[in-house]
């Protein structure tokens, strides 16, 4: 079945929900696309309708999030939507083009979807220690870490206690597409390798 993807319009209707459910904590879509974008990389993927409390924040459980079923069903078809876009980008191998937002300066800054990658990663934070845990593949984090970890609360989980140079900045978010690739094809190839042995298991038994 030939994949379709999300009008611009569908885009607009989506973040502006988001928008409005923001001060009952809902992610913005910047945040969302990084958190669509960790689970699809990593070990198993998440289906979004699982993942509405993470998404929706206090809103999910507010009767008057949505005034009709129908909107909420607009809603959920669009989340649908832009996580088959994702998905679909990283099964044919195409560059992944994060979703970042500008500030009011027209300055991008990508934390908040740095921020959500990380809050993806922690959904299935044990195996994810496999990725922390190769040599080759876990330099692939550092980007996403670093913008991650920016502003975090605690001074010592920070990378640079002074300030991110704008040129430091922009080789970060340079460096985004390249890494959520090499993320993705690590977690493929060991998906696939135990496919193999539990394949191998059946045939001996």
């Amino acid at each position: 079945m030939k994949h379709v993807a999300l009008s611009e319009q569908d885009y607009q209707r989506l973040s502006a929900t988001l928008t409005r459910l923001a001060p009952q904590g809902a992610m913005s879509l910047e945040k969302l696309d990084g958190f669509f974008a960790a689970l699809l990389c990593g070990p198993e993927a998440i289906k979004p309708v699982e993942c509405l409390p993470a998404i929706l924040g206090a809103a999910f459980d507010d009767e008057e999030a949505f005034r009709t079923p129908k909107a909420m069903d607009q809603f959920v078809r669009q989340l649908s939507g832009h996580w088959l876009d994702i998905a679909h980008t990283l099964q044919q191998g195409l560059p992944f083009q994060p979703w970042l937002d500008e500030d009011e300066h027209g300055q991008v800054h990508g934390n908040a979807w740095a921020e959500g990658f990380s809050e993806g990663m922690q959904l299935m934070h044990e195996d994810w220690t496999l990725l922390f845990d190769d040599a080759d593949a876990a330099p692939a984090l550092a980007p996403i870490m670093a913008l991650a970890f920016e502003h975090h609360p605690d001074p010592d989980m920070r990378p640079f206690l002074a300030g991110v140079s704008d040129a430091q900045r922009e080789l970060w978010l340079g460096e985004i597409s390249d890494a959520v690739a090499r993320i993705h094809a690590f977690f493929a190839r060991l998906r696939a390798e135990i496919a193999a042995a539990e394949a191998d298991a059946e045939d001996e038994a």
